[in-house]
């Protein structure tokens, strides 16, 4: 199994987020800060739906796979 792990890209978005977010916050950017919000829990839900999404075409592509070698066997 491949191990779990966030790449050096992402973390770097993470960091770069959480600065922005920061700024915002500080210099009461409320009306940035609610946009920034929106973006970020629109890109979670859409996130959410593909890693739901590849799960599921994993899980049907492994019982076909199973299907087939039985069939065979």
């Amino acid at each position: 199994m491949n191990k779990l792990e966030m790449s050096l890209e992402l973390a770097l978005r993470k960091e770069s987020t959480q600065r922005l977010l920061q700024e915002l916050y500080d210099d009461k950017d409320w009306d940035g800060l609610l946009a920034a919000a929106e973006i970020l829990n629109a890109a979670w839900h859409q996130q959410s739906t593909i890693s739901k999404w590849l799960a599921k075409e994993a899980a049907d592509n492994l019982a076909e796979s199973y299907e087939a070698n039985r069939k065979r066997g």
